[in-house]
């Protein structure tokens, strides 16, 4: 699989394990699907809480941070991080909340040594019914738990979720300033489907573009129609193409990670959804140039 998308840029790939949860609930091992998509060239696995196999316990699938730290001295060629859904833009988390604690620790752990990666989603909190939840209240909260990470010489990710895209970006910018020369410690993780859900589809070619390299850690590509979120990337209520090939002209470097819907054959769909995207981008700069 060629992840090249130009003569001078290349791009770098990973999955969002939850890509996997069918092959998991099937009983496949965790490792097998790391090996696997280390061998289709995807080499950023994003483990989220959930869809871990036995590196997770409980009926709140609590990471294993020893178990993590075999998984990523077994593929040093990885880069992992770790993802979890908390309510983290509702102003009241600290770092001393345990599911906090608990990613926090398993992030330091597969890092080894490196730059420990912690990213986050909230699928809870909304503005809109919380009068009390203004920028610099949630921006407040984020800057503790950024700094709990900057302690470990790490990075917190949020990413862009059910929150309207102009209040999300509002607290990261505000953080992001209180945190000084520490900005970049704090990062979107950039999710374009999940815009869908909260903006008008004709304003998300805009925002893609309005996006700053350094402001991102990393994208995830996913496709939407009707509602629901597809196996496959290539057509759907997103032009891919169109997007990928303004994030390229803007000289982001970030990865790009997918998050296609669940399903038993998500190699084939993997495969063809790379293929078809990154041909067309190819395609779209010559036609541009």
């Amino acid at each position: 699989m060629n992840s090249t998308l130009s003569h001078d840029q290349a791009w770098t790939l990973g999955i969002v394990s939850n890509c996997w949860k069918a092959q998991l609930d099937a009983g496949v091992e965790l490792d097998v699907l790391v090996d696997e998509s280390l061998q289709r060239g995807f080499r950023v696995i994003e483990l989220r809480q959930g869809s871990l196999g036995k590196y997770e316990f409980g009926a709140m699938s609590l990471p294993r941070p020893d178990r993590l730290a075999e998984l990523q001295s077994r593929f040093t060629g990885v880069q992992f991080n770790m993802a979890m859904s908390l309510p983290c833009l509702g102003g009241e988390m600290t770092r001393r909340t345990p599911l906090f604690v608990a990613g926090r620790a398993a992030a330091i752990a597969m890092a080894r040594g490196g730059q420990p990666h912690l990213r986050l989603v909230d699928l809870e909190t909304q503005p809109s019914q919380r009068p009390e939840l203004t920028v610099g209240y949630v921006a407040r909260a984020l800057v503790e738990l950024t700094e709990s990470l900057i302690e470990t010489h790490g990075v917190l990710s949020i990413e862009n979720a059910k929150q309207p895209w102009p209040w999300f970006r509002s607290v990261l910018d505000e953080a992001r300033r209180r945190l000084g020369h520490n900005a970049t410690r704090l990062r979107c993780c950039f999710d374009p489907c999940n815009l869908l859900v909260t903006e008008c589809p004709d304003d998300v070619p805009d925002i893609v573009a309005s996006i700053v390299p350094d402001d991102v850690s990393m994208i995830h590509v996913k496709q939407r129609r009707d509602g629901q979120i597809l196996p496959d990337v290539s057509a759907g209520d997103l032009d891919w193409p169109a997007l990928l090939y303004v994030i390229q002209q803007h000289g982001h470097t970030a990865p790009v990670l997918f998050e296609v819907a669940p399903h038993a054959d998500v190699w084939q769909h993997l495969k063809h959804g790379v293929s078809h995207l990154f041909e067309a981008v190819v395609s779209e700069r010559g036609a541009s140039t």
